[in-house]
């Protein structure tokens, strides 16, 4: 029994500035084959696959199940995917956060999916195959939903130490490259699951409202492994919340130096859970980057999204970062319901105060099944969009308008804040030192040509 992976095409073949391995197929991967399956993955995103080529390589592959995740931003191309290969494979899974939060509504929205995993996948894939390949029925399996019946929730694993690492071997290792320009190899690490926080608009259907932590020595080992198995130097944690305990943090910079690992790193932390020591640590072993959600720079809007954040932490985490050394990233949320145009304003400028490394000014767009989603619902502020549409997934068309914010006033202050924070004649010039090395200049010249082709097309359409 052949077992295929797919992380599907991209819409349109196109210069992206990121391109991360599949953490969760390699995952699924890892635990199927220590339980004896046969299985590859196919990144046909980090290959550029077209279309065409997609359904080709599928074909010569000729596996027995296909299984597929689906992320609700990209869904059209999971949809497009699953129409496109029907009738080239037995048996087609999907899982990922999309199906976790639509449940069986899933096969009204593509009839062609056989089976769907929802929730924390690792076990339930594993169960699951057993079943197909002993031909049993697989109602009995936890986390699987079909159209005659939905398993119960699978419980959260509880030591995520006992999860095999992810299979990196079959991927397009040299392939994959985030932002930054960084030279050599790149991959994604995850060193926990879940988020303890109660932001309004973040998604935890998959992985839960706890946080379950790797152990420090568990993550070194798969550090080491990344380095000495597959040449990578270049490594993105991809833990909602990185720095939330501090003890942890050190505990594995430590081993980073003990172990004399040449790495460089991204994470992703918090304001309030960061002080200098956790900084000067980080940078030493490492950290070149760190990102912080910021949302807003007004209080009230915190406050209506949950944060439990106030601003002077935020200032403090941006001056403590920039003296360790460690360049920084600012998420901002515009269009927040309950702030107006002129309030919003005060945002751009708060990122100017921050001034961080990067900054990207979203417009709001709360994730399926959380409470912010239902929320716009409710208020019919929600732009229901057609999954089976791709030019309906454009990232330019706001998809929550409220009583202060109609599409194009959403739109305009997103433009304005990208035009106020990047288009500054300092902040130019302090990004020019880049230009010394050759990879970072294409890689910025790149994603530099992808943003002025989105802002100035998108303010005619």
């Amino acid at each position: 029994m052949k077992i295929l992976l797919l992380n599907p095409p991209a819409r349109q073949k196109s210069h992206e500035s990121i391109v991360v391995p599949p953490l969760g197929l390699a995952y699924l991967a890892s635990s199927a084959k220590k339980e004896g399956f046969h299985v590859s993955i196919l990144d046909a995103f980090a290959l550029g696959m077209d279309w065409n080529e997609l359904e080709s390589a599928v074909e010569k592959l000729s596996p027995d199940i296909l299984g597929i995740g689906g992320m609700s931003p990209v869904i059209d191309t999971t949809f497009r995917a699953v129409k496109l290969l029907r009738g080239k494979v037995k048996t087609i899974i999907m899982g990922g956060p999309h199906i976790t939060a639509f449940g069986a509504g899933i096969f009204e929205q593509c009839p062609e999916i056989d089976i769907g995993v929802y929730g924390e996948g690792e076990r339930t894939f594993v169960e699951l195959l057993k079943s197909i390949s002993e031909r049993k029925t697989f109602n009995h399996v936890d986390g699987v939903i079909t159209r005659e019946f939905t398993g119960k929730p699978r419980e959260m694993i509880k030591d995520i130490d006992s999860i095999p690492y992810p299979s990196r071997d079959g991927l397009p290792n040299d392939r994959y490259r985030y932002l930054f320009g960084w030279k050599g190899k790149m991959t994604t690490m995850f060193t926990s699951r879940g988020c303890p926080y109660h932001c309004v608009f973040c998604d935890k259907s998959v992985f839960g409202t706890g946080w379950r932590s790797r152990s420090p020595e568990n993550i070194i080992s798969e550090i080491e492994e990344v380095v000495n198995l597959y040449g990578t130097r270049n490594i993105i944690f991809y833990d909602d919340l990185f720095t939330l305990q501090k003890e942890r943090v050190l505990k594995l910079c430590a081993l980073i130096e003990e172990r004399k690992l040449k790495i460089q790193w991204k994470c992703e932390g918090r304001a309030d859970r960061i002080d200098r020591e956790m900084l000067r640590t980080m940078k030493k072993a490492g950290c070149q980057v760190i990102a912080f959600g910021v949302e807003s720079g007004n209080q009230k809007g915190l406050d209506y999204l949950k944060k439990s954040m106030d601003l002077g932490k935020v200032k403090d985490a941006f001056s403590m970062a920039k003296k360790e050394g460690i360049e920084t990233i600012a998420y901002f949320i515009l269009g927040i319901p309950n702030e107006t145009f002129d309030e919003e304003k005060k945002t751009v400028e708060f990122a100017l105060e921050i001034d961080p490394t990067y900054a990207q000014f979203s417009a709001l767009s709360p994730y399926y099944g959380t409470w912010l989603y239902d929320e716009a619902l409710k208020n019919g502020w929600y732009r229901e969009i057609d999954a089976q549409n791709p030019a309906d997934k454009d990232l330019k068309r706001p998809v929550v308008v409220s009583e202060l914010w109609d599409e194009d006033k959403l739109k305009e202050i997103v433009r304005f804040a990208y035009r106020r924070f990047y288009f500054r004649t300092g902040y130019v010039l302090r990004r020019l030192r880049y230009f010394a090395s050759p990879s970072k200049f294409i890689e910025l010249f790149m994603s530099g040509l992808s943003f002025l082709r989105w802002y100035f097309i998108g303010r005619r359409n």
